[in-house]
């Protein structure tokens, strides 16, 4: 194994690993409703699991999944929330400490990833990469697979997708009834999304998976050899391209994002979320 778990190491394996490898690896997820089909904790679960793929790669040390702090979570049962200002205490004082102790670059990846909190991430690391001490990438899974057309869901075809290729044992599509719209969906479940009872997939997931992964490991590669932030502001940009809202592709984005086709359906769809997803 070409990476080492900082929870299970000791010291000196922290030592060896940063100066071979000074990657460190931060999943980010929440405690949060995906569905009846999916567990509870799938964000972190996901991220943590991606970055132990990328960092067999690149090297590193993977850190746990960051469960506590999430905030704009979806108003469902057993859903954690907390005030923005948690998130961003913790991101900025972790980057830091991070720096203190000899990485060379910091990867945040989100399984959980309101555009607030996308926006917060970007920003302290940004922060960081001005300082000119390390590196700091802080982005969602999807920004490494929107050539795939997944531009983020919860709990739709694309995150159940990736649950069934990661941990096919913790998902069960028959707890899902057929037929529902993607706003009965969104409104009953809190998924949003194409349909996963029809349209998810190990195979997809998969697909997705080789994907994130490549992509997150290139950029890695690719910033701690030029030494710069090159890498890092070509995912930013490339990410904020796809979902420019006066692109001429934003129809298909939001056919594809949101399983939503009309201007009064995206309309509801809208309302609902600024309701309820703050």
């Amino acid at each position: 194994m070409n990476y080492i778990q900082y929870e299970e190491s000791r010291p000196e394996a922290v030592r060896e690993m940063l100066a071979s490898a000074p990657v460190a690896y931060v999943p980010m997820g929440a405690l949060e409703w995906h569905g009846e089909h999916n567990p509870l904790g799938l964000d972190g679960l996901k991220a943590y699991a991606l970055c132990a793929k990328a960092a067999e790669r690149t090297g590193g040390v993977l850190f746990p999944p960051v469960f506590w702090g999430a905030f704009d979570t979806v108003p469902f049962p057993f859903t954690f929330r907390f005030k923005r200002r948690v998130v961003k205490g913790m991101t900025r004082q972790m980057l830091e400490q991070l720096a203190d102790w000899g990485f060379k670059m910091s990867v945040i990846l989100t399984g959980h990833y309101p555009p607030s909190l996308i926006k917060l991430l970007r920003q302290e690391c940004r922060r960081m990469n001005k300082q000119g001490r390390t590196l700091a990438i802080g982005v969602p899974e999807q920004v490494f697979a929107v050539d795939l057309d997944y531009y983020g869901d919860h709990a739709g075809m694309w995150e159940t997708s990736i649950m069934m290729a990661l941990r096919p044992e913790l998902v069960n599509l028959d707890l899902l009834p057929a037929g529902l719209s993607s706003l009965e969906r969104m409104k009953q479940l809190g998924i949003m999304g194409k349909d996963p009872k029809t349209h998810a997939s190990a195979e997809k997931g998969q697909m997705a998976i080789e994907h994130i992964v490549n992509g997150l490991a290139t950029v890695v590669e690719r910033a701690l050899k030029e030494q710069n932030d090159r890498a890092i502001e070509e995912v930013y940009r490339k990410y904020a391209e796809a979902l420019k809202i006066f692109s001429p592709r934003i129809r298909h984005v939001i056919e594809e994002a949101l399983d939503v086709h009309s201007l009064g359906e995206l309309l509801k769809y809208g309302l609902w979320s600024l309701k309820n997803l703050r």
